[in-house]
């Protein structure tokens, strides 16, 4: 499966190919800020809302069979239609890792 190229992913590369990149050095200190602003953004929408539709069964848990109309569950959310975002994954290591480190 192709990742799709959404709008928000195009800006991304664009701010990071900017950065760090040649092409327009007068624009690099402003979008190495615009990375840093749109980093915080995400892991502050990580912690407010750390949960995604699962892409598998489209956030309903379960697959419909074809033949007899048999119900099974999502193997990949275990029936709950719910993924952990990346960002998610990414804060609950450095807290794990963090609490473990603690003198």
């Amino acid at each position: 499966m192709t990742p799709i190229v959404t709008p928000g992913r195009a800006v991304l590369l664009a701010l990071v190919t900017l950065t760090f990149s040649d092409i327009a050095p007068e624009l690099s200190k402003f979008t190495g800020l615009a990375l840093v602003a749109l980093s915080a953004c995400y892991l502050l929408t990580c912690l407010a809302f750390p949960f995604r539709k699962c892409r598998a069964c489209k956030g309903m848990g379960r697959f419909m069979s074809g033949l007899f109309g048999g119900i099974r569950l999502c193997g990949r959310c275990d029936g709950t239609g719910l993924r952990l975002r990346a960002g998610r994954r990414v804060i609950n290591h450095l807290r794990r890792n963090r609490r473990t480190n603690r003198h």
